[in-house]
């Protein structure tokens, strides 16, 4: 049988949103911490987690915090796929972040009239970006989902 996460997000959503919604779901922090690190970037960025009330619901929150020393990375589709695939990370979840930066490579060509792996990411190839994404698909790698659905953005 088919496991299937739905995000309601009529107003959009963040990666730092998904890191806690997938926590907030059961995931151990040190599960999602430890493969994060073979990443190579653990040097670059502070992950902190706190529970907040929002609208008068509690919430996971999770902010990733450049170092001070460390300015925003800019890396074009090569550099990504790199550091995913030298990354001791599950098989499923390096496909599905590749695949993500790809798609994000292909709408940055579109714009810009230029070859995907020419792109030069500015805000997706920075640091947080790359732990956003595959910190979410280690999340929903752990928590067994085959599918994600979301709702509409409004």
């Amino acid at each position: 049988m088919e496991k299937i996460a739905y995000f309601d997000c009529p107003t959009g959503i963040a990666g730092n949103m998904c890191l806690g919604a997938i926590l907030s779901a059961g995931m151990p922090l040190d599960e999602l911490l430890t493969p994060l690190k073979s990443l190579g970037l653990s040097h670059e960025y502070e992950f902190t987690v706190e529970q907040v009330r929002r609208q008068e619901q509690m919430a996971t929150a999770v902010t990733i915090k450049l170092a001070s020393n460390v300015v925003h990375n800019h890396r074009h589709l090569p550099d990504i796929e790199t550091i995913i695939r030298q990354a001791n990370l599950p098989e499923q979840v390096v496909e599905w972040s590749l695949a993500i930066f790809q798609e994000l490579a292909a709408a940055e060509a579109a714009v810009h009239g230029i070859p995907a792996n020419q792109v030069h990411f500015h805000e997706v190839g920075a640091t947080y970006a790359l732990i956003d994404i595959v910190g979410t698909c280690l999340g929903l790698h752990w928590l067994g989902i085959d599918r994600l659905v979301c709702s509409r953005y409004q």
